[in-house]
């Protein structure tokens, strides 16, 4: 069966058309919502850590201090993942 199509020249394409799919606008809604709180939430782990930072650095416990950064670096991780995502899938699905 293979040999018959590829024979007649069938070609297998996908080509996305999300305005053309039932419910495109509510699940792109959905995506935009989830992408707003995941940015609050690391707006406000970055927050969090720069006082744990500045509140272990303050009392002298280097642990504490350490964890704040590594809190501040995570929630920029997590801005450049959420604002990145798009292009990324964008690219993976462009190498198809």
């Amino acid at each position: 069966m293979t040999g018959l199509l590829a024979a007649t020249g069938f070609t297998f394409q996908v080509t996305p058309a999300p305005g053309q799919a039932p419910g495109a606008a509510g699940v792109q809604s959905a995506i935009d919502v989830i992408a707003a709180y995941a940015l609050y939430a690391s707006a406000a782990g970055f927050l969090l850590g720069a006082a744990i930072w500045a509140v272990g650095g303050r009392i002298g416990n280097d642990y504490t201090a350490t964890g704040g950064k590594v809190g501040m670096f995570t929630s920029i991780g997590v801005a450049f993942a959420i604002g990145a995502a798009p292009k990324l899938l964008q690219w993976a699905f462009g190498l198809g």
